[in-house]
């Protein structure tokens, strides 16, 4: 999956995550772009991934390798900003907003940070942005161990000093020997390929047959968000109680997750709703599953996606929220039935070469307006610390997470829960959707009306 992140990529669909921490340093004196500087280099030393870049295998022939640096430089992935006045929510979304449209130089380590000052109150922003080959929500979750501390003037982090191999860079030789080994072994593969995808249709099917089915393949309504990407990013954020969450999941017996996309739910149906534009069918949303096992936060890619019904077309917001959780229930038992008989990757047989060439022409032909959908957006709930935070000192107020575009969807909504709050980024493409902010006031209103209903 990681390989397959490198492949897909292009300009209208850079795929690198970002997080967003806004910092409050009135308790740190000398807190600033030098302190932060210091911060980082002495922490790196626990990332070794972060001073790795990627190695090409020549003519494509196979993925590519994690090599050694030798010519890294933090300055040239720590860079420093200031807001326009009032630098305010909307000023620092623009901020982001652009940061989000620009792919990362592969000629360097996959991840960039940046230093923003000029926040209203006194308050700092950090944006870490790191390419999706490299994490996924929870290993990038996991990086605050080692970035952030519990308390304000540690000077290491808890987590223990990697016992890592270097990783030294391969000769062109060597990486074209390895290339051509694969070619020649991927027909094996191609055919356990093929059989794999015979053995899930058989599931999806019988799955479909069940007395609450998961949604049928492809069958996404068409939205207004939905369509070929440009290159263009748009950026908004808001964070919601985790009290008022969790009293609506207790009183009415469902899940955090439940709950989660339910709001978002309720706001895609006033979006939709207020431009005459709800279809008639329920909007579907892919839903990353971690298949990680407990307490694993190794970077890379463990996710398995699902797609489920969002429900807008139920307009109540208790009964909306009652067919999410049962309908969520149905759409992980296959994404789980189908995880577990998955042995085989597109990518261990087909060359990056040939995928590069596929999304390319994907892209260039804007199928994304032609063929079906399969889901009309992405909503991903990572699970945070429950604790206070700091990083260099700072008190951390908001870690506001990012996810990427990709395939025809113009819309990403990706929520992290960090002490108090959960903290909702949403990603979108401003030639598809105008107005980001509007879905997050409803995400507000929704969740008011859940807590009315909750009593």
């Amino acid at each position: 999956m990681d390989a397959m992140f490198l492949s897909m990529e292009g300009t209208e669909w850079p795929q690198h995550t970002l997080g967003l921490m806004i910092l409050d340093p009135s308790d740190a004196p000398g807190f600033d772009f030098e302190h932060l500087r210091d911060h980082l280099n002495r922490r790196l030393p626990y990332l070794p991934q972060f001073r790795r870049r990627i190695q090409e295998v020549p003519l494509g022939l196979d993925r590519p390798v994690w090599v050694d640096d030798p010519s890294f430089k933090l300055d040239y992935h720590i860079h420093r900003a200031a807001l326009p006045a009032p630098g305010g929510e909307r000023e620092l979304a623009d901020v982001v907003g652009e940061i989000l449209g620009r792919q990362l130089d592969r000629n360097q380590p996959l991840w960039e940070s940046w230093f923003v000052e000029g926040l209203e109150g006194g308050r700092v922003a950090y944006i870490a942005k790191t390419h999706h080959s490299m994490v996924d929500g929870v290993s990038g979750a996991g990086l605050s161990s080692v970035l952030c501390d519990a308390h304000p003037k540690a000077d290491k982090p808890l987590v223990a000093l990697p016992d890592e191999d270097e990783q030294p860079r391969h000769s062109a030789l060597e990486l074209f020997a390895k290339g051509t080994v694969a070619a020649a072994t991927s027909p094996p593969k191609i055919v356990q390929y093929l059989g794999q995808t015979v053995r899930g249709a058989v599931t999806t099917i019988s799955h479909l047959r069940r007395d609450n089915p998961p949604p049928r393949p492809m069958s996404a309504p068409k939205t207004s968000f939905n369509g070929a990407l440009s290159s263009h990013r748009s950026f908004a954020y808001t964070s919601l109680p985790m009290a008022d969450i969790k009293h609506v999941k207790n009183s009415l017996g469902v899940k955090v997750n439940d709950v989660i996309l339910c709001v978002v739910a309720g706001a895609l149906r006033s979006y939709l709703l207020k431009r005459d534009e709800l279809p008639q069918n329920s909007v579907l949303a892919t839903v990353p599953m971690s298949t990680r096992d407990a307490g694993d936060d190794e970077l890379g890619n463990f996710v398995h996606a699902m797609v489920a019904s969002m429900c807008t077309d139920v307009e109540d917001p208790v009964e909306r929220l009652s067919a999410i959780h049962n309908g969520m229930n149905s759409a992980k038992a296959l994404a789980e039935d189908l995880q577990s008989q998955q042995s085989v990757g597109l990518t261990d047989f087909a060359p990056p070469v040939l995928l590069n060439l596929l999304f390319k022409g994907f892209r260039a032909a804007k199928l994304e307006d032609k063929l079906p959908l399969g889901s009309n957006l992405i909503v991903s709930n990572v699970p945070g610390p429950p604790v206070q935070l700091y990083m260099a000192g700072a008190r951390i107020e908001h870690i506001v997470p990012v996810g990427p575009l990709t395939v025809g969807m113009g819309i990403n909504v990706t929520v992290f829960s960090y002490g108090n709050y959960v903290d909702v980024g949403v990603q979108a493409d401003p030639d598809l959707m105008d107005d980001p902010w509007e879905l997050l006031e409803g995400a507000k209103a929704e969740l008011e009306k859940l807590m009315a209903a909750a009593g």
